[in-house]
């Protein structure tokens, strides 16, 4: 009992600092709190540190030169429900999967992901040289599906604080944490991908005539084949 009040002050602590810092708009705020009180009630407080350790991380990326970043990408909106459920729900149905299967190192690649493409998208944009993944030719920074060596720099380190973090707080063997990393630079460029493919040569969440995904869709996506090669991987070996 005392377990289950101390988890759901802890996920009520969250909602107040989120919005009390502006983190996350009130939609975001509520599906990060259902998000991470499934994680944490689920499979405890070592798999919610994971994802809070990429929330905060994420958010520190975002607010990095954030008036720079919204000339560039003309919209710098708070992340709002969907961004929190493209990135978290499918961590938050591995979590709960893991009561009887152990998908610890899934739980991590699929979070690897996530901040590996948020640093990717957030700090590369700062770059002056992009390059659309599909051809290689020069675009605007922050152009969907633009890549440029800051971008993967960073998009290596987000996959590597996580899988690090993973091999600690989820006792991930170090082959399973190398894999997380791979993984993680994996589903980034699937992210670029989509972006490219799909939601036109536009801007972040900017949505042209020829977009056919949204950027959250394209997050979701690429987290979700990530799982599933991740998947496949782990059963094969």
């Amino acid at each position: 009992m005392i377990d289950l009040v101390i988890k759901a002050v802890i996920c009520i602590a969250f909602a107040i600092l989120a919005i009390k810092f502006r983190i996350l708009d009130h939609g975001g705020t509520i599906s990060a709190v259902i998000i991470g009180g499934i994680i944490l009630f689920s499979q405890g407080i070592r798999w919610f540190l994971l994802l809070l350790i990429f929330l905060i991380l994420g958010v520190i990326a975002t607010k990095y030169k954030e008036n720079m970043k919204r000339k560039r990408l003309r919209e710098r909106a708070s992340r709002k429900a969907g961004n929190v459920i493209a990135n978290g729900l499918i961590p938050a149905f591995l979590a709960a999967l893991s009561i009887k299967y152990d998908f610890s190192a899934l739980f991590v690649a699929s979070i690897a992901v996530a901040l590996a493409d948020t640093f990717a998208s957030e700090l590369g944009v700062l770059s002056d040289n992009a390059y659309l993944i599909i051809n290689l030719k020069k675009v605007e920074p922050g152009t969907n599906g633009a890549i440029s060596l800051l971008g993967e720099s960073v998009a290596l380190l987000g996959a590597f604080i996580i899988s690090f973090l993973g091999f600690f707080l989820l006792n991930l063997t170090i082959y399973e944490s190398i894999l997380c990393i791979l993984l993680g630079l994996f589903g980034c460029h699937i992210d670029s991908l989509l972006g490219a493919t799909f939601q036109g040569r536009y801007k972040g969440n900017i949505r042209g005539e020829d977009s056919i995904l949204t950027n959250n869709d394209v997050n979701l996506i690429s987290i979700a084949i990530t799982t599933l090669v991740a998947f496949i991987i782990i059963e094969a070996i």
